[in-house]
Order: structure tokens, then C-alpha cells, then sequence
């Protein structure tokens, strides 16, 4: 059975209304699925209206300095996301005359485009027929077709992503590709599938062999290490010092400086922090914990203020001073800011350290 034809039907019933569906360009596209990856489109909405607001065209953000962009983009998380979409955004000015390419090809060339970015830029914006496998869509093929090898095995995505691209329509393939992720988003979700309200049930094998909700299967996962990290809190009264990441998951945000350290060794690494920054602690006071959770590793982070005396300028390059109210120029994580309200002294999401 074709799917796209009840799938279609449906889409344009059910379809959430979007900022990117309302008022559509390649540009639109391209921002809206490098944010919606890992994160919700309900978390995403406000940061691409922010983001869009400030920058327009592909021209306003290759223009942009990296600090700003990462500002723009403070929590909303995978930071490698901003500076790939700040390179696609500057090789297509340079290379393209400002407009992005048209081809799922010529999209994949460009920096920090992957394979399913150029092939939902692609379908959505250039109505290529081809098909975009991401999260949702692994879960619905997977159901769909009753595909019971695990979705982490490259082979497997390969056999889904031949199998969706056989369902395209010539006509309307970005919304094909839309409907199924919104199907995944709304009706055939990871937890109780509400397979009663699914347009293509009738063509499921893996609600008619009663295995959809144990679909799509996945390897097991490796436990995840906790890290133990003294934190910093380094203050001058009316200031704080901030470290720029070099690498890592968080690397171009800005964080308080950190170093791992055993819990009864957590004190003396906060003061050590401190004198690595050539700065003379006066008083240190533990503040709290804070716990987050990464994708490889849980971090258990003992944030310690430090009063210090007399701070001049900033001793390296990777440090700066910032008061409170500038936090919201920068790009912080959302771990970032946890930590700075408990150094603060308020709770964790308390929003005065938002942007």
C-alpha cells in the first residue's frame, strides 16, 4: 500500500502551525531543521523567532560574529549545531552569491551539512524527491515495516531510509517528508502510539503483528560514567570570570571554570582554579551541586564562590569578567547557567540569569 496519499491527507488536517510553515524559504528551512534536531519543536519555536529576528538573510548571519551567534543560540544545546550553520551560512555567500543551493548534492557540500539536513533542505525547499530520515521518521518505518533489527546499526537506518524513499509522491515530497515527522511527533510516538488515530494503520506489519510499541528496537546502551567537577565561582562582588570552552560537547560557550575533583578534594581544586586564573582567594563559600545530564557522561558539578581581591584584567585570552545583567550577551549553556545561579545564590532555572 502507497502511504502518502491517507498520510498527506491527514498532514493537511493535523499539521501544527509553525513559524517556519507560515512564511517558508530555503534560508527558514535550513535554521528551523538544524534547531529542531535533539530538541523539541515546542522548545524550538521562541529561539528560531529570537534567532530569525536578528538575523534574516544568510548574508545577516555569515556576517555575524561566532559570539553572537552562540549568544543567540544560549540554551538551546548541541552548540556544534550554531557554528555549523554559521559555516553553511558563509561558504554559501561565498560560494553561491547568498542563496543555498538547490540540489540535495549541493547542500551536502556545504559545511557542516549532513545527510539529513540537505535531504529535508532539499525535499521541504526545493521539492527534491527524496527522503529525510530522521528520529521520528527511524520510528515510524520501523513500526511501519515492522523492521526488528536494531536502529543504531548503520545498515538498518540504510534499509529505512531505501524504504522511505520509496514511499516519496512525486508530487509534494516536502510535505511528504514533513507528514511523517509530524506523525511521529503526534500520533506514533515512543510511548503508547496512538495507533487508533494513525492515517496509515491499515498498512502497518507492526501494529498487525502486535509489536509496534516495542519498535524500533536499539542496541544496548553503556552506562554512562558520573564526573565529579569542582566548580568556580570566581567574584570580584560585582562581577564573575567566565572561561571560554576549547573543545568538547560545550565547546564555544562560555562556563564557570571547572576542573574534575573527588568531592573531599573539591575545596582545594576551587582554590587552585583560582590561583590558575592569577587571582588571590579571599573567601570560599560551597554553594550547592548541580547535576546534568550529558549524552555519554552525567556530570555532578560542587559550585564553590570565591571572593577575590583586586582582580585586573582577565590572565589569559579563554577568561573573562562579566556582571549579571551581561550574561545574556553571551553563549551559555544551560548547565552554564545552573551553575552561575547557584553561584549567585538562586535556584538553578531561576530566569534572572537568562538571556
Amino acid at each position: 500500500m502507497r502511504i502518502s496519499t491517507p498520510l498527506l491527507r491527514w498532514y493537511d488536517r493535523a499539521r501544527r502551525d509553525l513559524p517556519w510553515r507560515r512564511e517558508t524559504s530555503p534560508y527558514r528551512t535550513l535554521v528551523s531543521e538544524l534547531m529542531a534536531q535533539q530538541t523539541t519543536l515546542a522548545v524550538v519555536v521562541p529561539y528560531f523567532q529570537r534567532f530569525m529576528a536578528r538575523f534574516p538573510t544568510l548574508q545577516t548571519l555569515a556576517d555575524a560574529s561566532d559570539e553572537e551567534v552562540m549568544a543567540h543560540w544560549s540554551g538551546l544545546g548541541y552548540y556544534a549545531r550554531a557554528r555549523n550553520l554559521r559555516r553553511a551560512a558563509v561558504a554559501a555567500v561565498a560560494e553561491h552569491g547568498g542563496a543555498l543551493p538547490d540540489t540535495e548534492e549541493g547542500l551536502r557540500r556545504l559545511p557542516g551539512v549532513g545527510p539529513y539536513t540537505a535531504a529535508a533542505v532539499a525535499s521541504i525547499a526545493f521539492n527534491a524527491r527524496t527522503f529525510a530520515l530522521d528520529g521520528n521518521g527511524l520510528r515510524v518505518l520501523s513500526r511501519l515495516f515492522a523492521v526488528e533489527a536494531s536502529i543504531d546499526r548503520p545498515a538498518t537506518r540504510t534499509q529505512l531510509r531505501a524504504l522511505g524513499a520509496a514511499q516519496v509522491p512525486a508530487e509534494r515530497p516536502g510535505d511528504f517528508n514533513q507528514s511523517v515527522m509530524e506523525l511521529g511527533a503526534l500520533v506514533c510516538t515512543p510511548r503508547n502510539p496512538r495507533c487508533d488515530d494513525c492515517p496509515v494503520a491499515r498498512a502497518c506489519e507492526g501494529r498487525a503483528r502486535g509489536i509496534a510499541a516495542a519498535l524500533p528496537r536499539r542496541s544496548r546502551k553503556a552506562v554512562r560514567p558520573v564526573v565529579q567537577v569542582a566548580c568556580a565561582f570566581l567574584t570580584d562582588g560585582a562581577r564573575v570570570l567566565l572561561t571560554k570552552r576549547g573543545g568538547g560537547l560545550l565547546r564555544g560557550t562560555w562556563t564557570l571554570p571547572e576542573r574534575e575533583a573527588a568531592p573531599a578534594e573539591a575545596p582545594a581544586a576551587a582554590r587552585a582554579l583560582a590561583a590558575d586564573a592569577g587571582l588571590r582567594a579571599t573567601a570560599i563559600d560551597r554553594r550547592g551541586v548541580v547535576r546534568q545530564v550529558f549524552t555519554h557522561r552525567d556530570v555532578r558539578a560542587e559550585v564553590f564562590r570565591i571572593d577575590v581581591a583586586r582582580p585586573g584584567k582577565a590572565a589569559r585570552s579563554d577568561l573573562r569578567w562579566v556582571s549579571p545583567d551581561a550574561l545574556g550577551d553571551l553563549g551559555l549553556s544551560n548547565y552554564a547557567r545552573k551553575t552561575i545561579a547557584v553561584g549567585l545564590g538562586q535556584k538553578p532555572d531561576n530566569p534572572a540569569v537568562r538571556p
